[in-house]
């Protein structure tokens, strides 16, 4: 957890404690899916401390699919179900065993009502790694293109 806690940007100690405490960790074996496109509406947000997750999405090509990213320690997944009303449109599964930490809307939530700008830091935070993310796939398309 302290890893996760370091990458969010938090200075005060109040809020780090409080979103200390609606961390939970799950862990996945080898092959198992932490979230699936056939799934409803996202409400979890995950940040991956130790092992390694596959990215696929498909290809609209009949049922194929592709990997479209591997995902390292200290990447936040799924980071769109802080969002009202998000749905996956990826299947992440773990190709190593791995274990992260899990923070839900609803805790998120509440979270920001007791601690606004602590929340927007860690709003800050994500904005800035999804906005890396997209500018390396950017990146790799123009290579490929």
């Amino acid at each position: 957890m302290k890893e996760f806690l370091t990458v969010t940007g938090l200075t005060d100690q109040e809020a780090v404690g409080a979103l200390s405490l609606v961390l939970d960790e799950t862990d996945l074996a080898i092959g198992d899916v932490l979230f699936d496109y056939s799934d409803s509406v996202a409400d979890t947000m995950y940040f991956l401390s130790q092992g390694h997750l596959a990215v696929y999405k498909k290809t609209g090509f009949q049922e194929k699919m592709q990997v479209i990213a591997l995902l390292d320690p200290g990447t936040i997944v799924g980071e769109g179900a802080l969002l009202a009303k998000h749905r996956r449109e990826t299947r992440v599964t773990a190709i190593q065993e791995s274990r992260m930490w899990c923070l839900t809307r609803t805790d998120f939530t509440a979270f920001q009502k007791q601690f606004p700008v602590s929340a927007c830091l860690l709003l800050e935070n994500i904005l800035a790694r999804v906005t890396l993310r997209l500018e390396k796939t950017s990146e790799r398309l123009a290579r490929i293109l």
